[in-house]
């Protein structure tokens, strides 16, 4: 709770100060939205379902988009070669795979110095380069698209269905704080999902709740998850 409480006290700080945040993952924006009025900012998306947002209060934060062009790597290697050169999780936000390339959103501010020094990732040479902010528009998440049948709509008996897994396997999963729902940890089994609720399991994957496709004569239900690829 402190470090959350720490979140939100240096992103209500960069707001009021620079006009703007830094990227803000959709959990810390959710202890924020309870800590300042809707009126006292506005909201950056990057693209639709987005992992990373801002936050402005006069003109829109100053973001670039960075081309890495090796088709070969992996996100997390990527992510790990940022951390190596020291940079601040804040000051970027979603890496996104688009047309055999990688694009990185990042502060205007630190882009120069990526553009000089992020030449090689896992002993690989890459190429980096400015692209334009609006190829953004172009960008969607994707999904593997999974059809379940479900007794009811209850987390765990949706969870233990697209896992695969007994009742008490999900279980320890809660208990494990290894659940979340809409970026918040959860503890509550026994919550209804509704349309569009996002939840995750640690080491399994992330997904999105899309839906009712059929109601069955026994009162089950037949549902559309969408998992992020």
């Amino acid at each position: 709770m402190k470090k959350n409480q720490y979140f939100v006290e240096h992103f209500i700080e960069e707001l009021y100060h620079n006009g703007y945040t830094n990227f803000i993952s959709q959990k810390e924006f959710l202890f924020m939205k309870g800590k300042i009025r809707k009126e006292e900012y506005s909201l950056y998306s990057l693209y639709p379902d987005s992992n990373y947002v801002l936050l402005y209060n006069k003109e829109i934060p100053p973001i670039s988009l960075l081309k890495i062009e090796a088709p070969s790597l992996r996100h997390q290697d990527i992510l790990g070669s940022l951390y190596h050169l020291g940079i601040k999780e804040e000051t970027f936000g979603d890496i996104v795979k688009y047309q055999d390339a990688f694009y990185l959103f990042v502060i205007s501010s630190i882009k120069d110095y990526l553009l000089q020094f992020l030449v090689e990732i896992k002993n690989e040479k890459v190429h980096l380069e400015e692209a334009p902010l609006s190829l953004k528009e172009n960008f969607v998440q994707e999904y593997n698209i999974i059809s379940l049948f479900v007794s009811s709509l209850r987390l765990d008996n949706v969870l233990s269905s697209l896992l695969h897994s007994s009742r008490s396997g999900i279980l320890d999963k809660f208990k494990n704080k290894e659940v979340v729902c809409n970026y918040v940890e959860t503890i509550k089994p026994t919550r209804t999902l509704r349309v569009g609720d996002v939840f995750s399991v640690r080491k399994c994957g992330k997904y999105k709740f899309n839906g009712v496709l059929k109601e069955t004569k026994k009162g089950g239900f037949i549902i559309e998850v969408l998992e992020y690829k």
